[in-house]
């Protein structure tokens, strides 16, 4: 298949979260620092350039980082973030554009389960590209972390701390049409 390149772009959020800055970047933050001089929470997506996988193996897309600290978000522990990604077939010199939708989850710091959780949403059915005359359904298959042998739709990351896991996607060749 040849080489493809990713970017992402963090578009928006389903709710006008306070302190929110980077949007139409490939990092974005929001929240209020709890402690002065702290730090805030967000997301970054980082470009990517692989060898496409065209046999239905999954394969990393971006790398993507959540930044979790302490902050004030004015009572939301729900929301959406909205990451758009494109991916550029260099054999082929085409792109193909989605939106990833990231609902997260802002926990309170001193329960018991203090980890925030970033969790991929599958909202629609797989995006159909065509490659050489071929067509591929193609799907986000999750987040994995490095040394992690399965794509999962969710990471938790620790209070106070960033985590990295990569967005993993599989292309898998839809069955010829029979006459």
């Amino acid at each position: 298949m040849g080489l493809i390149k990713t970017t992402g772009t963090f578009t928006g959020t389903s709710v006008n979260l306070p302190g929110l800055t980077g949007l139409n970047t490939s990092q974005i933050r929001w929240g209020q620092p709890a402690t002065p001089g702290g730090a805030v929470s967000g997301y970054d997506f980082l470009d990517y350039e692989m060898e496409a996988n065209l046999g239905g193996r999954e394969f990393p897309i971006g790398e993507f980082t959540h930044h979790n600290y302490p902050i004030l978000l004015s009572g939301q522990t729900q929301f959406w973030v909205y990451l758009a990604i494109s991916v550029h077939f260099e054999n082929g010199d085409f792109n193909h554009d989605f939106t990833v939708n990231l609902r997260h989850d802002e926990t309170p710091n001193q329960s018991s389960h203090p980890n925030d959780v970033v969790k991929w949403e599958a909202i629609h059915e797989p995006e159909t590209v065509f490659i050489d005359g071929n067509k591929y359904s193609v799907e986000i298959t999750g987040f994995r972390k490095p040394g992690e042998k399965e794509s999962k739709p969710n990471f938790d990351v620790p209070e106070g701390s960033k985590d990295t896991a990569y967005l993993y996607a599989r292309f898998q060749r839809a069955a010829p049409q029979t006459s």
